[in-house]
């Protein structure tokens, strides 16, 4: 798949041969009539992730998450989610984590999710990071939160346990969607003006670097 560019209103575009245009599969997806946000604007693609068999997967907000490969467009999970991040696997073909308002959502096979809530304060969760073998969440008690917190799991099963070694025990606000980054075991949060790294996967956490500008992105 040539790469692709996410922007406003819920619009995807692909690059190739130094031209970029619109994706019209995606343009035509279904369900698309019923993509809303919650203050009246329409949706947009929220985040993208590829998986190790280079699926694409769509995350509208909000309007659910649709698998895109070369048979088209499927939504796969339920708009009523509230998803706000994708996070792929590195080496499991349809391996795909969701944080979403309803919990941690995960899938095996790029379709059927369940969701992940053990060990959670509480359910809304804006963030998600996947390395090979621990699963990172953000969760809070919702947009607005004063008690936001990272969580720390297994794949698939088990309880998500708070991190605390090197990190806040609690951030005022979300740690936001776009805001934890991977490559390969070390581990990246920001929250503020600060970011902590973790070279072992997320279990502990030392100071990268303070006093930047707000961060709202990592990569």
């Amino acid at each position: 798949m040539s790469p692709s560019l996410a922007a406003d209103q819920a619009r995807l575009y692909g690059y190739e041969d130094g031209l970029l245009a619109e994706d019209e599969f995606f343009s035509e997806a279904p369900g698309r009539d019923k993509w809303y946000t919650p203050w009246g604007a329409p949706a947009d693609v929220r985040s993208l992730t590829l998986d190790a068999d280079h699926t694409l997967y769509i995350n509208v907000h909000v309007g659910g998450i649709l698998r895109y490969d070369n048979t088209g467009v499927v939504p796969v999970l339920d708009i009523d989610a509230d998803a706000h991040q994708l996070a792929a696997h590195p080496t499991l073909k349809g391996a795909v984590f969701a944080a979403t308002a309803l919990g941690l959502a995960q899938t095996r096979n790029g379709h059927d999710f369940d969701f992940r809530t053990g060990g959670l304060h509480a359910h809304y969760c804006r963030a998600v990071a996947v390395t090979e073998d621990h699963i990172l969440v953000s969760a809070s008690t919702g947009p607005s939160t004063s008690r936001g917190r990272l969580y720390r799991g297994a794949l698939w099963e088990g309880a998500l346990e708070p991190v605390t070694g090197g990190l806040p025990e609690w951030f005022e606000g979300n740690l936001n969607t776009h805001c934890l980054a991977v490559h390969g075991e070390t581990v990246y949060a920001g929250f503020g003006d600060t970011v902590w790294a973790s070279e072992d996967g997320g279990d502990t956490w030392s100071e990268a670097a303070t006093g930047l500008p707000k961060i709202t992105c990592l990569a």
